[in-house]
């Protein structure tokens, strides 16, 4: 029997299909849970997740259109989609609900492709539908002067084919991809660099690693203001799908004999990272260069008793692109110049000197 459409969220991961059916089995269950933390969150809701072969879909949530938007800020989500399910329609019912949608999205001119994908067995052909559905928008359409192209449309259609069911959606929305929260270690982002130490952290959450910052602050020093830090720490916040996310923020008074506060004072603050990452058990260090050499980088690699990932270097205009849109930053934060002032690379023998005299500061936690 054939019923209504539904509206729910489709939902792909992103590299599950990679690891063995016990890890697997883990990783969906983690995603499933931060999916629905991540609506609860922002007030939208759901019924329930459930897994349909290699998708997510979430029912009963206010709105689709919203809640797609929250879905593909989780990591391990390759993209959200807002969609219709269809419960064992005909290919008729199919066509129809396609066309709807095409009446409502394509404007006059517009060139669009119908993408059917059938994943299991089946009543409704894959070809069937795109042959079907493509001459009933193009009729339905004809005095928009709408056209198909199947190389590179203004707008996709997509049905996935599930058994007797099909989803019709015409958006995907890009996740971070990557492993959901918690797959991997917790760690520790030093916040010196501003916006850059932001993106470090995000990329080796998009890893699975459950990352806390450690957020120097100055009234003396340029850009590194209370205010101006808890405000970037909470970009990173907004992104953690846990009921309450904590950092540790560290006041900059006087560095100890020997330092100078204006050209040394990333050097006392990674020297100071490492030593609390130390004592507080995380499982390595985040810093976030977004040139250089390694070798240059070294000096505390050499003295740190965690491993040190600089999880920026290399990467290419495209992956940081992704993670400034996951991070919601503008242009005009990224033009401050974070990555000059501030860092003098001690050599080993004086970062070891102070690594091994240096009084950590009062450190104290915050949570948001």
């Amino acid at each position: 029997m054939q019923t209504a459409a539904e509206p729910v969220v489709l939902v792909a991961s992103a590299e599950f299909t990679l690891k063995s059916s016990a890890v697997r089995r883990t990783l969906e269950q983690r995603l499933i849970d931060d999916l629905k933390f991540a609506l609860r969150r922002d007030e939208l809701g759901c019924s329930r997740v459930e897994k349909e072969a290699a998708r997510f879909v979430v029912f009963g949530t206010k709105d689709t259109d919203l809640a797609a938007a929250v879905c593909r800020k989780v990591f391990g989500v390759a993209y959200a989609a807002s969609a219709v399910l269809l419960t064992n329609p005909t290919l008729d019912a199919i066509v129809q609900s396609i066309v709807g949608m095409a009446q409502q999205k394509l404007s006059s001119g517009m060139s669009f492709a119908i993408r059917a994908h059938r994943s299991s067995s089946g009543h409704v052909s894959s070809h069937d539908v795109e042959v079907e559905a493509g001459t009933g928008v193009l009729r339905s359409c004809k005095e928009r002067e709408v056209r198909v192209d199947l190389d590179d449309p203004d707008l996709t259609f997509y049905v996935d084919l599930t058994g007797a069911d099909a989803y019709v959606y015409c958006h995907k929305l890009n996740g971070p991809g990557g492993l959901p929260l918690s797959a991997e270690w917790k760690m520790l982002a030093a916040l010196d660099s501003g916006p850059l130490s932001v993106l470090a952290a995000l990329a080796m959450m998009r890893r699975g690693c459950v990352v806390e910052l450690f957020i120097p602050v100055s009234n003396t020093i340029a850009n590194l203001t209370f205010e101006a830090q808890l405000a970037l720490a909470q970009r990173v916040g907004k992104l953690v799908t846990r009921p309450s996310y904590k950092a540790f923020v560290m006041e900059i008074g006087e560095l100890p004999a020997g330092w100078n506060l204006v050209t040394d004072w990333r050097d006392f603050v990674r020297a100071s990272a490492v030593k609390f990452a130390r004592e507080k058990r995380f499982k390595g260090l985040i810093f976030g260069e977004v040139a250089g050499q390694l070798s240059s980088l070294n000096c505390y690699s050499g003295l740190s008793p965690l491993p040190i990932f600089y999880p920026l270097l290399g990467l290419d205009e495209e992956d940081l692109t992704e993670l400034i849109r996951l991070a919601a930053l503008d242009s005009r934060e990224l033009s401050m110049d974070w990555d000059l002032g501030g860092r003098s690379y001690a050599s080993q023998s004086e970062m070891k000197l102070l690594i091994e005299e240096l009084q950590v500061p009062s450190v104290r936690e915050v949570q948001f």
